[in-house]
């Protein structure tokens, strides 16, 4: 009896290990970071200087800055990447569970993505509206904090299974926030929702440490705000994508390894 249990139990890891599919929207996001770069070209040395008076864009907390000289192309590009590859996640995941005969759910990844797409609306009605509170204009810092507060709130939510209006507007609300102090790695921000779902729903400890490293190089690559860097060049403006897309291709190159 304890030897058909040990089998079951090896059976079920198995499995698991056949249906993870994961390597696939780590490679993709990571490639089409660095494919960026070229986008990322500064006006001049002197770019920050450049920027002009506030315009209702939401794609500048999509990693977008009137500060490059193509800010629209780059707004764009990330929104396609973002969709595409959300689209193409699901599909892929469904072709692989076809194959293997056990098939992982994509649904809760498709709407981290889309509130993570759709939050900008409400990010740029935060900068518009925020400045002309009694709270003036809120500085990226604590405007950072109390949007993974938020997040963090909306994960609660969730994982108690409370009303799913209440959750869905706990996180847009959330990574609004975040979007607006974050502008640069407003795009980054939407790839580490939907990874992180994904990971909660894979249950693979070498996925969720790869997320825990996008996470991490996310947050570091936060800290550098191009437009700060004299004189400004196309490295310098670009530099925000490099890190968290070497985490991404590493990690996809590793998970491509059987566990």
């Amino acid at each position: 009896m304890a030897d058909l249990l040990g089998d079951l139990d090896e059976l079920r890891r198995r499995a698991r290990k056949d249906r993870h599919a994961y390597p696939f929207p780590v490679l993709y996001f990571g490639v089409a970071s660095f494919l960026a770069i070229p986008l990322y070209q500064p006006w001049g040395p002197e770019a920050l200087r450049r920027v002009s008076a506030p315009t209702w864009n939401p794609l500048t907390s999509l990693g977008t800055n009137d500060a490059l000289r193509y800010p629209l192309a780059l707004g764009l590009y990330w929104l396609t990447v973002l969709v595409v590859g959300a689209l193409a996640t699901a599909w892929w995941y469904r072709r692989r569970g076809r194959r293997v005969g056990i098939e992982t759910s994509t649904g809760g990844y498709l709407a981290a993505v889309g509130i993570g797409v759709g939050a900008p609306l409400v990010s740029e009605g935060l900068y518009w509206y925020l400045p002309m509170t009694p709270l003036g204009h809120w500085q990226p810092g604590p405007a950072t904090g109390i949007g993974l507060v938020v997040i963090a709130a909306a994960t609660v939510l969730w994982r108690r299974r409370a009303p799913r209006v209440v959750t869905v507007a706990a996180a847009v609300l959330g990574t609004a926030v975040l979007q607006y102090a974050q502008g640069w790695v407003g795009q980054f921000i939407v790839i580490g929702l939907g990874l992180v779902v994904l990971a909660a729903v894979e249950r693979s400890t070498r996925f969720t440490t790869i997320t825990a490293a996008y996470l991490v190089a996310v947050c570091l690559s936060a800290g550098f705000t191009p437009v700060q860097s004299v004189p400004t060049t196309l490295w310098t403006m670009a530099g925000v994508v490099l890190l968290p897309g070497f985490v991404l291709v590493v990690g996809g190159l590793v998970g491509l390894r059987r566990e």
